[in-house]
């Protein structure tokens, strides 16, 4: 079985090869425009938003607004990507420079310059995953070195959900009572 000679190579199935020659594409455009070597195309909204948009002043126009804006690894069917692909080709799909100065660029919102209104929120910054957590030593045999004490202080939840804040408003009012 032979492969057609316009996208055979290392890739297996077309979709594939568009996949590449996108990100690629992309790549160098992102390259070109800021004179940076390491620039690089960045596919979740926060880093688009810091990276692209903030620090390169740059926008990404044309990106069809009935198709998710992400990794271009979760795009999938040789149809979805053909089409993004085709819009890179022809043009309709392009960085463009943004005419706002750094201060305004950083006062924008970042679902605002996404450029689908179809994406995935901004994920929560929730600190150390490590929270509540043991942290052992690799150098010390806890075995024959316990640690000096438990270390069982408070611990809250990631979230403080709106039942959680009413129960605490509804203690701070009772309290707020008692004392007149």
């Amino acid at each position: 079985m032979t492969r057609s000679k316009t996208w055979s190579g290392i890739y297996v199935r077309r979709e594939m090869w568009m996949r590449g020659i996108l990100r690629k594409s992309m790549t160098e455009e992102l390259v070109s425009l800021t004179d940076d070597e390491s620039a690089s195309m960045r596919w979740t909204i926060d880093g688009f938003y810091c990276k692209i948009y903030v620090d390169y002043g740059l926008q990404l126009v044309g990106w069809p607004h009935d198709e998710f804006f992400t990794d271009l690894s979760s795009v999938t069917g040789l149809e979805r990507i053909s089409r993004l692909f085709e819009l890179w080709v022809e043009g309709v799909m392009r960085f463009e420079p943004v005419d706002l100065d750094i201060d305004a660029r950083r006062a924008r919102k970042p679902e605002d310059v996404a450029p689908s209104p179809l994406h995935l929120d901004i994920a929560a910054r929730l600190g150390r995953s490590d929270l509540k957590k043991r942290k052992g030593s690799s150098k010390i045999d806890p075995a024959r070195f316990p640690a000096r004490y438990v270390r069982n202080g408070p611990k809250s939840e990631k979230w403080v959900t709106a039942a959680a804040e009413a129960r605490a408003e509804a203690a701070a009012v009772a309290l707020e009572g008692a004392k007149v």
